[in-house]
């Protein structure tokens, strides 16, 4: 406001006429506002003394009360003294109004000053009364005090800054370092835009950035190699993650616990439990202690695989090493129990992580909810849910799903409707997981209608289904023989672009089988059909098959799978075939044995190769 007063040219006459516009104001008025800006200048001035006196850094104090000093002096007395100056034409009397001269080079004035101010407050900011040797000694000062390391290196710090902005922009920092005279950035900024690379996925730039370090003369640290480390850990290359860390050690570089831990971890999350056991007595025989993430990446490992006595004694040996477990190693064997279904186990592990005063999470008690489960123990899973609630542990999806779950495997639809409705009381998202529970629990009981409602509501709450989804609403049709919606729910689910499995291959095995009269040419088709797109065949697939189209025929289907698979002659399909839907099998022009192309199935024919000739059993 002040800076558009001065812009505006004022004159004498206006002010002896007393008018307050944008052109002046009155004499008094002048000097009254004058008198204000000069005593709030010094109160500025006091108060930045006393403050700097009161708790500022010595080194510094000077500094910043001349800061605060040239800036008092430029936006408080400057527009001061033009007011002044313009209080003192006023004496003329009723001359001609005239514009004062004066004004228009203190306004240049204050508009230089304006534009130059970054030079100003640059000079401000450099330290004073010092000379060369006690600007030498504050330096080695500041190398021995952390505290004042941040302001001995702006330089440093703008380089830093010119690193990182260089990352963020995707530029070549290495040619840029290599040719910048200025100062060089240290570690830390080498170890920001490295981490960055790797982060995005460019480990061709961070191994050049990593050089060009080495030839700045920068020693790369520990925190270096682990960065390295974890990416290519994050990217699940194992053997890059051995590689930086056999460097490390060839550089001379320590190799703290974290980096043992990552390629530990790296290997026990392939499952290679051996190589990751070699590492860890590797970091024994360095003198470097493992800590418990390095036991919680073995006991995970044995997680994964349901091994429960791997899980237990890696827990003992962390425990003999004086290590405290968490709440993650106690849920890492719970769930290991859980995979093998030994509920009483898991139950056993729960109260030890109480006994050992660890409040167990929601996984650790989705993970029990899930062994009973496994175990067909719907009540014990009620128990524990029920405990969870009472401990304050909120429920997520997954815990909902898994107490879901044990209904489902029941044939509890009543139950598991009800927790998926708690579900959504509890403002939880059902996930599609969640739903499949219930629809496997209406498969279980048979219940059609139930499947059917559970579905739409799927559909309306927005959530897309999966093909697990699909085979678990199919189940009850199939084993009412309902064939034809089954095949609708194919051709539904292959225009939403889901690939049938071999969960729903089965069901509709399951229909043509439960159907009266059994389906035997459908059958067939379906299954040399599912066979060219390459779906793996198992034992329950095979009995639904063996019931569809009788034991033998299924037995010659099946070995002229494993045929074509050695990569021998193919088998043509006898032109002789079993009584289905009627007519001839295997008759050429015909789209499959004993099926004509109008009543092939549209799920089917959308799969066809293009010569219209060759038979089903051809194909496969």
């Amino acid at each position: 406001m002040i800076a558009a007063k001065l812009q505006a040219p004022f004159s004498c006459k206006d002010c002896m006429s007393g008018r307050l516009g944008s052109a002046g104001r009155k004499p008094q008025d002048r000097i009254h506002v004058a008198k204000w800006l000069g005593g709030l200048a010094l109160l500025v001035i006091l108060a930045d003394m006393v403050l700097n006196d009161m708790g500022a850094d010595p080194s510094t104090s000077n500094r910043s009360l001349l800061m605060e000093t040239v800036t008092v002096a430029v936006f408080m007395l400057v527009p001061v003294l033009v007011l002044r100056f313009g209080s003192k034409c006023n004496g003329g009397g009723n001359k001609a109004p005239t514009t004062f001269p004066r004004a228009g080079i203190i306004r240049r004035l204050f508009a230089k000053l304006w534009a130059h101010w970054p030079l100003f407050a640059g000079v401000a900011a450099l330290p004073v009364g010092t000379d060369a040797s006690r600007q030498q000694d504050m330096e080695d000062s500041d190398a021995d005090d952390p505290t004042k390391q941040a302001s001995g290196k702006r330089e440093a710090a703008r380089a830093t800054r010119r690193v990182a902005l260089t990352a963020r922009r995707g530029q070549q920092f290495a040619e840029q370092a290599e040719h910048d005279s200025g100062p060089k950035p240290g570690t830390s900024a080498y170890n920001s835009v490295i981490h960055a690379c790797m982060k995005s996925g460019d480990i061709g730039q961070a191994e050049a950035l990593l050089a060009q370090m080495r030839s700045d003369g920068i020693v790369p640290d520990t925190v270096t190699y682990n960065i390295l480390m974890d990416a290519c850990v994050k990217a699940d290359n194992a053997e890059a993650a051995e590689r930086w860390l056999s460097r490390m050690v060839q550089d001379g570089v320590p190799a703290d616990e974290v980096s043992y831990a990552t390629v530990i971890h790296a290997r026990a999350k392939m499952g290679a439990m051996a190589q990751a056991e070699r590492w860890l007595q590797r970091m024994l025989d360095a003198g470097v202690e493992p800590n418990i993430v390095s036991y919680n990446s073995l006991i995970y490992a044995c997680s994964r695989q349901g091994d429960v006595d791997s899980a237990e004694r890696w827990v003992m040996e962390a425990e003999r090493r004086g290590l405290n477990a968490r709440v993650t190693t106690y849920t890492a064997v719970v769930d290991a129990c859980a995979k093998s279904g030994d509920m009483a186990r898991a139950e056993k592990w729960m109260e030890k992580m109480r006994e050992a005063e660890i409040e167990p999470n929601v996984v650790s008690y989705s993970a029990m909810i899930d062994a009973c489960a496994k175990a067909g123990e719907p009540a014990r899973a009620e128990v524990w849910h029920s405990r969870m609630l009472e401990s304050g542990v909120q429920p997520n999806a997954h815990s909902f799903s898994a107490v879901i779950n044990a209904h489902a495997k029941a044939g509890n639809v009543e139950a598991a409707f009800r927790h998926l409705t708690s579900m959504q009381e509890a403002a939880v998202p059902a996930d599609v997981f969640a739903y499949s529970g219930v629809l496997d629990a209406c498969a279980k009981a048979g219940n059609t209608s139930r499947a059917l409602q559970v579905f739409q509501q799927m559909r309306a709450h927005g959530i897309q289904p999966n093909v697990v989804a699909y085979a678990s609403l199919a189940r009850p049709f199939a084993h009412r023989g309902d064939w034809a919606e089954v095949e609708r729910l194919a051709t539904e689910m292959a225009a939403e672009g889901l690939a049938m499995n071999e969960y729903f291959l089965y069901a509709l095995l399951l229909a043509y089988a439960s159907a009266r009269p059994r389906q035997t040419t459908k059958a067939e088709a379906a299954f040399c059909e599912a066979r060219s797109r390459g779906i793996e065949v198992n034992r329950h697939i095979v009995g639904a098959l063996a019931r569809a189209v009788g034991r033998a025929r299924c037995n010659q289907l099946t070995q002229l799978q494993d045929v074509h698979k050695d990569g021998h002659e193919r088998h043509t399909a006898p032109t002789a075939g079993r009584s289905g839907t009627g007519g001839r099998n295997g008759a050429r022009g015909s789209a499959g044995p004993g099926l004509s192309r109008a009543n092939r199935p549209c799920w089917a024919s959308s799969c066809a190769k293009p010569d219209v000739r060759e038979t089903a059993a051809e194909r496969f």
